[in-house]
């Protein structure tokens, strides 16, 4: 006669990154930030996926092409566009209305080292 182990009831799946958030191979790079916004959860160094695919909306953290560089800026339509640094709340490039808004890619998620580990991989270096 066998017992049966009391815990099985408590086995856990392991943790898989693609089970909890949607990236697309098609459309989602994988940057690092050189710059810090604590209230976005972005830090120096962080890991970001940047979806090309999403639609940008108001308030949104987004890669933009701007004075050809690719830099990191929250996305202002109202009341008119606009690209928000987010070092400084008050810097704001305002957006002529009949281009189109220089959005590379919206922010979907960003990863931090909490640990000071570091990263491995090619996100950047």
């Amino acid at each position: 006669m066998a017992f049966q182990n009391p815990a099985q009831n408590f086995i856990e799946a392991r943790l898989n990154l693609d089970d909890i958030v949607s990236l697309s191979p098609w459309s989602t790079y994988l940057m690092r930030s050189d710059i810090a916004c604590p209230e976005a959860g972005i830090v120096k160094g962080s890991v970001l996926a940047v979806d090309r695919a999403l639609t940008p909306r108001h308030g949104q953290i987004i890669v933009a092409e701007y004075e050809g560089e690719l830099v990191l800026r929250r996305l202002l339509l109202k009341p008119v566009p606009a690209l928000q640094s987010l070092e400084r709340s008050d810097a704001i490039a305002l957006l002529d209305e009949n281009q189109p808004l220089p959005v590379w890619g919206v922010v979907a998620y960003a990863l931090n080292d909490i640990a000071g580990q570091g990263f491995t991989g090619p996100a950047g270096e």
